[in-house]
């Protein structure tokens, strides 16, 4: 698939900006990853980008990922400023971003819909959380998952997650809710009459107290699926 990678630049800092959020360096250059992880989970390893990554310091980077970055800003893709840092006062940090997000970056029509989904979910996720993002990166990620500092990543790794088969459940009829509900009725008024005849024995539990005030305010709601096994229940059977 050919693409022009600073679009793929300006699609992260647009959609990123569109929910108020600006981006740093290590941020978008992670989402970049990203965007080349998914693609290679649906096309057979293969990357939107083409760069060579690699394990270097904070995880995958290549010498490409920043000159498409910094062109991006040049051609006023993006605009981007240096804030100084907190930490060491002989460097700065940058942050990106796009003023006008009204318009859709044209590239979203090109990209297969799971790897535009898959993004979109890391930028939401990940946005304003470097850590998170870093520790999503690190293990969670297939290429860089027993990569060993300085060595190329692999993006034939990449596979799509297992997906969790739906458990079916059985519709519980409505005839059996309410036999359940009666049932419930007839031993909170046996246990009710068998508590004013016994002598007093402290306090009634808080909790026994807020539960059943919660099964006489709340009905069971419509619709509910699942099984319930329900013994013989006899009022007046001696336990």
């Amino acid at each position: 698939m050919n693409i022009n990678c600073q679009d793929l630049v300006q699609l992260i800092v647009w959609y990123a900006s569109s929910r108020g959020e600006k981006l740093t360096t290590l941020r978008l250059v992670k989402f970049l990853y990203l965007a080349d992880l998914y693609y290679a989970r649906v096309s057979k390893g293969k990357t939107l980008t083409g760069w060579p990554w690699a394990f270097v310091y904070f995880g995958p980077w290549c010498r490409q990922v920043n000159e498409t970055i910094e062109n991006a800003a040049k051609d006023g893709l993006v605009l981007t400023k240096e804030y100084p840092s907190k930490y060491d006062d002989d460097r700065d940090y940058r942050l990106f971003w796009i003023e006008d997000t009204d318009e859709e970056p044209k590239i979203i029509d090109t990209l297969p819909t799971y790897v535009w989904s898959r993004l979109r979910w890391a930028i939401q996720k990940w946005a304003d959380d470097s850590y998170g993002l870093l520790d999503y990166v690190y293990f969670e990620t297939e290429p860089m998952i027993a990569a060993k500092r300085g060595s190329a990543l692999d993006f034939t790794k990449a596979e799509m997650p297992e997906v969790h088969k739906k458990v079916e459940m059985k519709r519980i009829p409505d005839t059996k809710i309410q036999e359940a509900k009666k049932a419930i009725d007839r031993l909170k008024e046996k246990y009710s009459t068998a508590i004013v005849t016994r002598p007093a024995q402290g306090p009634v539990d808080s909790i026994f107290r807020e539960a059943i005030q919660k099964l006489e305010e709340n009905d069971l709601e419509t619709g509910l699926e699942g099984t319930a096994e329900l013994g013989d229940l006899d009022p007046d059977q001696k336990p």
